[in-house]
């Protein structure tokens, strides 16, 4: 290859390493790789060529349409990929730091989604379904690492859950989509009485999806007006779901009469 059509570093070198170098050195070829999707399967795809992170900028100001992450070891069969959405504002609601399986657009949206792509050939950002309107997506990929976060992950979801009295409460965790787990940061389950309750039974408290058949025993006895607290668990690390894209519960046993629960979940999901 002549040496006219290389790209140089700062030094008159041919260059070696990705797009996005370190020591303010720029390059002369600022192709980028974007596209303007309206239709279903319409997709952005680019060639990794080593890189270890791809990110994808998304930007509509009018669609009904759901965008998907994918990538493919022999550049013809793709398989869903997880995005971590650095920032992303669907319909005027701000959503950060937390795990997606799809970006699913009503109105309007923008957005900043990075993936772990290292050992792919290819990925692609892809129209999944499509109902109107189109979406401008815009990619880079890098040498970087994927993530390095310096503070814990937050938890951005939570359920809580109450039922009538001498009645099971559950909370259901939905599934979290294609590839994700559910990281449960902490889970509460107290009881109210509104009329003493003698302590003849023990009750137990239940989980599914959580490894281990988690669950908890505890007497039933209540006084007129009371609250019993039953679980406070905050693990030091966030608690992983068995299976991915599968609803967890936590399920507080019925307590008798005139007695109500409370089931509350926080969690996060991720890969």
């Amino acid at each position: 290859m002549a040496l006219d059509t290389l790209i140089l570093d700062a030094r008159g070198n041919p260059f070696q390493g990705g797009i996005d170098a370190i020591g303010g050195e720029t390059t002369t070829d600022a192709r980028v790789a974007g596209a303007t999707l309206g239709a279903l399967n319409a997709e952005l795809i680019m060639d990794l060529n080593g890189k270890a992170t791809a990110v994808f900028d998304i930007r509509t100001a009018a669609a009904n349409l759901t965008l998907v992450f994918e990538a493919t070891v022999d550049g013809t069969n793709y398989f869903a990929l997880p995005a971590f959405a650095l920032s992303q504002t669907l319909a005027a609601a701000l959503v950060a730091e937390q795990y997606v399986a799809s970006v699913v657009i009503a109105t309007t949206a923008t957005g900043l989604y990075e993936i772990s792509a290292s050992g792919f050939r290819r990925v692609r950002c892809r129209v999944s379904a499509y109902t109107s309107g189109n979406v401008v997506v815009t990619g880079r990929a890098s040498v970087a690492d994927f993530l390095i976060y310096a503070k814990p992950v937050p938890s951005t979801l939570h359920v809580s859950a109450t039922a009538a009295a001498n009645t099971a409460a559950t909370a259901t965790l939905p599934a979290a989509g294609t590839g994700l787990f559910h990281y449960i940061t902490s889970i509460s389950i107290m009881r109210n009485a509104t009329a003493a309750l003698a302590g003849t039974a023990t009750l137990i408290h239940t989980t599914t999806n959580l490894p281990g058949s988690f669950a908890w025993s505890v007497g039933n006895a209540m006084n007129a007006g009371g609250t019993q607290i039953d679980v406070d668990y905050r693990p030091t690390n966030p608690l992983k779901s068995s299976v991915a894209n599968t609803a967890t519960t936590v399920v507080a046993a019925a307590g008798g009469a005139a007695v109500l629960n409370r089931v509350n979940v926080s969690y996060y999901v991720g890969a």
